[in-house]
């Protein structure tokens, strides 16, 4: 109850009233009336608001949704409500009164804090007790509850006993936890709880354990997902958790669904590379086996990431990066691969990750410029068919890294079309300024497209709007390109080409052996120029050539010439080397035995000599 609800103090009210009626001139008959009269009135005032305040608590008692109850000093209930009631029928035989509070108690604990509450709140009564305990509410069923002791004012040792449910409260608590925590479609953990698992595995840890982590990623997935939509891609998901509790069940063992198709896998105990190998060879076993939705039987193949180290003393973020930094790895390698992660690996993976993601900065600060390297027509090599631009990154730290390294790291960041742009974009406006100032003497200027690029299916308007926004005409680029783009599934190379020679561009066709020569024939390819490239031109620059290397040079150059093409060689390293290839048919050389041309101005020596493939 409230100060409000107490009542009045009514000897000092009347101490009150008759100071005032002394100053009054009434007689001592009048006062003695009005005196009584007042005090009537005072008693009948007090009784009304007692009463009042004791029906508002009976009400709130017994309406309250918490279970209540008032014992007496020793404990014993003696009145309670309908929740209390119901609460206790099991733990008091039905009985809603007359039994000690603490005979609620499922276990020792809370019947020694539910009996000694009254005593606690003796002892002092503007004191709360507050705590959980588990109440009976079946011989074999307990329920949590909060409770609440303090003393009842105006009363000499009476106890309000309050006894929140909080069962449900936990199970809501315990399903959004677990919902925050897992994964739904597996049921697995998720990615935040696997690193914080790592996190106290490794603290906990004692000595000689070894912990080993895995990370795994479907090969492929987006196949699947888009060939056989994403019922069937959940049933591959689901079918990967069971695989993966099936291989790694046991003590120690903590699996994961990380991210949409890639899971993880933690083990700590007794642990040897080669077990951890084996476990993770026969789990790629099981992965294969088809899984069945109608007609269609699904296997799937990872790349796996794989970290072992001790585990006492580790630092948990380093071995989820090692682990991040082999997965990386394995799928560089292909499908179905799995790496085990080692320092010196380490290092220079991660220089390459730190080179690969510094690309796009690179380009913004002039890091990345081009640079020019002559084709030349042999045997003499004094004109050019044209200047090759390549790009070149001169990294502070790194040095000087050549196009097919820089594009091999563009490939780890999707930064390749990025970079075959800005080559195009360079190349179109040096090959624009020479022809505004050399006219035909003008040096034509080539690049190879990269493979991403070169299957785009935008390519043909990527390169017409170079040439427009450059004023270049068509005719004084060449584009070259390979086999490998050609023969690439995601892409319509061959139609581009059609529409690019159309406007008059010259392409160029990269060669290793027979197979690309006859390409051209098999797509009838507008290309009048092959340049042959690889380990047969590498071998006829060897001081006794091999007769096969030979061979191989004399059957692309007659095959070339049927097919009216001209054949070049790129590689090429002396002068006598150029001579070998030429006196086997070979008409067009380019590699280091000529300058490299660091800037525009300087490759504007060869303007003027110029010969034309077309």
């Amino acid at each position: 109850m409230t100060e409000s609800d107490s009542a009045p103090d009514i000897a000092d009210l009347a101490r009150r009233w008759v100071a005032d009626l002394r100053n009054s001139t009434r007689s001592d008959e009048e006062l003695e009336e009005l005196v009584a009269g007042r005090l009537d009135r005072l008693l009948r005032d007090g009784d009304r608001s007692g009463a009042r305040a004791r029906l508002r608590f009976d009400t709130v008692f017994e309406t309250c949704p918490t279970a209540a109850a008032i014992t007496d000093a020793a404990g014993t209930v003696v009145t309670a409500n309908a929740v209390f009631a119901e609460l206790a029928e099991a733990a008091a035989a039905g009985a809603p009164t007359g039994f000690g509070i603490g005979d609620l108690a499922a276990d020792e604990l809370s019947r020694r804090l539910l009996a000694d509450a009254p005593e606690q709140v003796r002892a002092r009564p503007d004191q709360v007790v507050r705590g959980e305990v588990e109440i009976r509410v079946s011989d074999a069923l307990s329920r949590t509850v909060r409770l609440s002791a303090a003393a009842l004012p105006d009363t000499e040792a009476a106890v309000l006993f309050l006894l929140e449910d909080v069962q449900e409260l936990r199970q809501l608590q315990e399903t959004f936890r677990h919902q925050t925590l897992h994964d739904s479609l597996t049921g697995l953990p998720n990615d935040a709880y696997f690193r914080s698992k790592v996190e106290s595995e490794v603290a906990t840890a004692g000595g000689g354990e070894q912990i080993a982590l895995l990370f795994l990623d479907l090969d492929g997935f987006g196949v699947i997902n888009d060939g056989l939509g994403p019922d069937v891609a959940n049933l591959v998901l689901r079918a990967v958790a069971g695989t993966l509790r099936q291989i790694f069940a046991g003590e120690g063992t903590f699996i994961a669904r990380l991210f949409r198709d890639e899971f993880a896998v933690a083990i700590r105990g007794r642990l040897t590379h080669q077990s951890v190998v084996a476990r993770v060879e026969e789990m790629l076993r099981k992965l294969a086996q088809p899984v069945y939705h109608g007609p269609a039987g699904v296997g799937v193949s990872a790349s796996v990431g794989i970290v072992v180290a001790e585990a006492a003393g580790s630092d948990h973020r380093a071995l989820l990066r090692s682990a991040e930094v082999a997965l990386h790895r394995a799928k560089e390698l292909g499908k179905s691969q799995w790496v085990l992660f080692d320092q010196e690996t380490d290092r220079a993976a991660r220089d390459r990750y730190y080179l690969a993601a510094s690309l796009a900065g690179a380009i913004e600060t002039g890091e990345i410029g081009v640079v020019y390297r002559p084709q030349v027509v042999l045997p003499d090599a004094p004109v050019v068919t044209s200047l090759k631009a390549c790009l070149c990154w001169r990294h502070p730290q790194a040095g000087r890294l050549h196009a097919d390294e820089v594009y091999e790291l563009a490939e780890l960041t999707g930064m390749t079309l990025p970079l075959g742009r800005h080559l195009l974009s360079e190349a179109v406006e040096t090959a624009a300024d020479w022809r505004a100032r050399f006219g035909d003497g003008a040096p034509v200027v080539c690049l190879n497209l990269p493979r991403r690029m070169a299957i785009d299916a935008d390519l043909v308007g990527i390169v017409r709007t170079e040439l427009e926004r450059h004023g270049l005409e068509a005719g004084r680029l060449m584009l070259c390109t390979n086999s490998a783009s050609l023969l690439d599934v995601r892409g319509d190379l061959k139609e581009s080409i059609g529409v690019l020679t159309r406007l008059g561009i010259v392409f160029v066709l990269d060669v290793a052996g027979l197979s690309d020569i006859e390409l051209i024939a098999a797509l009838d390819l507008p290309v009048p120029g092959a340049m042959f490239v690889g380990p047969v031109v590498a071998a006829v620059a060897l001081d006794d050539p091999p007769e096969w290397a030979t061979r191989q040079v004399r059957y692309v150059v007659d095959r070339a010439e049927e097919l009216g093409v001209k054949v070049g060689a790129n590689g090429v390293v002396s002068q006598e080397h150029a001579e070998r290839l030429h006196a086997l048919g070979v008409v067009v050389a380019a590699g280091p035995y000529l300058d490299e041309y660091e800037t525009q101005q300087e490759a504007e020596v060869w303007a003027g000599r110029v010969f034309s493939m077309g």
